[in-house]
């Protein structure tokens, strides 16, 4: 989509993680929160992709510095309109669609289906879902699809506090409403300014923004503290597993736990309680023996590996076959005897 820009917006501390490391850089699948979600906003292939920094500045920029992306840097952290402002210089002339990142569960299916709603209603859109706790979460006033306000936590009466629709911060911005964010003021509790408040700001202007829900709650949600991480990463790694499965690798236990850069060839079996990471390539038709541990490593095709096996950095030619409590160091070339 040449006509969309993305903005990742990652400079929150996310103090609930009880952490010193940025938010957005804890780790699903090996897989700092940040870089999913640049992995669904590259599927769309946008004009460009900008993530707005903050907290921890130097550990996330480092890690994005090789990933095709701009940036821009929140210095004051003073909500999500003066973050989405922050990015406003490296955007030009697109419609905005605007990711958190630490939501990162969305799929490209889900992004696909809010846009298509987005362009047909030309207007500005905010992803939706229901929760049965939802406190903590920007409450949905809707009329119909339209939406009358959203009101944060910290604002709401009680009778708003009961709503269950809540705003996932996901939302869509035509180029042409983009200026309004400009017109939000901090007439809140927390003196931020709040992107939200652009629904308000939309009306002033005689236009309307909607509201675009979807029913699987758990995949548009934020991960917000350590045990929403646990269970991030559990729901990623059945993703994970399936869709090695599917492409013919075999799974003898669903306690396995296969990173999200690995590659794995067709026909491979891999026993219960293995570890494999990092960039590992495994070939077809491959044994991994159970309780391996393989981080790193090319293992060629035919490949056997015993049980109980430590292997990182690595290299094994086609045929080798590697005995039980076998531990390998950097840097080796394993061939097959002749």
């Amino acid at each position: 989509m040449k006509d969309l820009d993305i903005v990742i917006l990652a400079a929150g501390r996310g103090e609930r993680m009880v952490s010193r490391k940025p938010k957005v850089m804890h780790e699903i699948m090996g897989k700092p929160l940040v870089g999913h979600v640049l992995d669904a906003a590259r599927t769309l292939e946008p004009a460009r992709i900008v993530v707005v920094t903050g907290y921890g500045r130097h550990i996330v920029e480092a890690y994005l510095e090789d990933k095709g992306v701009l940036m821009a840097f929140q210095e004051e952290q003073k909500g999500t309109a003066h973050a989405l402002a922050s990015a406003r210089g490296h955007l030009e002339g697109n419609d905005v669609l605007v990711l958190l990142g630490d939501v990162p569960l969305i799929e490209n299916f889900t992004l696909v289906r809010f846009l298509e709603f987005c362009r047909a209603s030309a207007s500005i859109v905010f992803l939706t879902t229901d929760v049965d706790d939802p406190s903590g979460y920007g409450r949905m006033v809707m009329d119909g699809d339209i939406i009358a306000d959203i009101r944060e936590e910290a604002d709401a009466t009680i009778e708003e506090k009961l709503i269950r629709r809540i705003n996932t911060g996901i939302c869509y911005i035509p180029f042409r409403d983009l200026g309004l964010i400009d017109l939000i003021d901090t007439a809140n509790r927390k003196n931020e300014r709040y992107l939200t408040d652009i629904c308000k700001v939309a009306r002033t202007q005689g236009r309307h923004a909607k509201g675009f829900f979807h029913p699987r709650a758990e995949e548009v949600l934020a991960v917000n503290t350590l045990k929403g991480l646990l269970e991030a990463n559990a729901v990623m790694r059945q993703r994970i597993n399936e869709r090695h499965m599917a492409r013919g690798v075999t799974f003898l236990d669903a306690d396995i736990y296969v990173e999200n850069d690995v590659v794995i060839g067709r026909d491979t079996v891999i026993a219960p309680h293995c570890h494999i990471a990092g960039s590992t390539v495994i070939g077809e038709g491959v044994y991994i023996g159970p309780s391996s541990i393989i981080r790193n490593c090319r293992i060629g095709d035919n490949v056997t590996i015993a049980g109980l096996v430590f292997m990182e950095g690595v290299e094994a030619k086609e045929g080798v076959n590697i005995g039980a409590l076998s531990r390998f160091k950097q840097d080796m070339v394993l061939e097959r005897k002749t």
